[in-house]
């Protein structure tokens, strides 16, 4: 019988960075390395995202989804995940509410959702400005 060949990869698959905008309840942006067609241009944004219920694990949330992409879309080599967050409120969920504003503006910018997502949430009118979510959406379109 022979030995088994022990075979590892030379660089990080994976690397993690801590940030002072880490909590369990966030919002994460999956964004390709390539550039998708939607409706109307074209976005690196594959997959808008919440920590459901703040979960204590946002790592493996977004690393589920992701690997889920790397099956099914050709030509993607990397994803990035980008967080974000916003300030607490008094019974507001505001992480969730967050989520759906960031839906809610991809949605007017490209008539259809990141092509992961499949469930639009009602998003809440007045919590966020309008022109922060479309910046932050514009962010991952081509220049």
């Amino acid at each position: 019988m022979y030995k088994l060949k022990i075979r590892s990869s030379k660089s990080a698959l994976l690397t993690l960075t801590r940030s002072h905008r880490w909590s369990d309840k966030m919002v994460y942006i999956l964004v390709a390395n390539k550039y998708l067609p939607y409706k109307n241009g074209r976005s690196r944004i594959l997959y808008i995202g919440t920590t459901k219920k703040g979960a204590s694990r946002p790592a493996a949330s977004a690393v589920n989804k992701a690997s889920e992409v790397f099956y099914k879309l050709h030509g993607v080599r990397t994803i990035d995940v980008h967080i974000a967050t916003c300030a607490k409120r008094n019974k507001v969920q505001t992480w969730k509410q967050l989520e759906s504003a960031l839906l809610d503006a991809f949605r007017k910018r490209y008539f259809e959702l990141p092509r992961y997502n499949k469930v639009r949430p009602k998003p809440t009118e007045g919590l966020f400005g309008v022109n922060a979510l479309q910046k932050l959406v514009a962010r991952f379109e081509p220049k």
